[in-house]
């Protein structure tokens, strides 16, 4: 599992294409069960987004691939962990 943190190094316009392709691909990646959540950071300018997959490099170039990243607006930490445990209505398969 992955928890990818997002900061944005300018302003986002909402109601522009750019957030409309970032919103595109996530959506892609949620419709593929590829992240499980996304949403914008409380009290910081970023995001969060937790994904499933265990292979750091094609992380990496999964997220290379957001329109936010591609165009410079942000930049991305990647944190792997392996998760202990979860909540049963999730229907994640945690290692035991």
């Amino acid at each position: 599992m992955f928890v990818c943190l997002l900061t944005y190094h300018r302003e986002i316009d909402r109601d522009g294409p750019l957030f409309a392709a970032h919103k595109a691909f996530v959506q892609e990646n949620v419709d593929a069960h590829r992240f499980l959540f996304s949403g914008p950071r409380v009290g910081a300018t970023g995001g969060v987004i937790v994904a499933h997959g265990t292979d750091p490099d094609a992380a990496r170039a999964l997220f290379d691939g957001d329109p936010f990243v591609v165009d410079g607006t942000a930049t991305y930490q990647l944190v792997q962990f392996t998760a202990g445990l979860a909540d049963p209505a999730l229907n994640l398969e945690v290692p035991a």
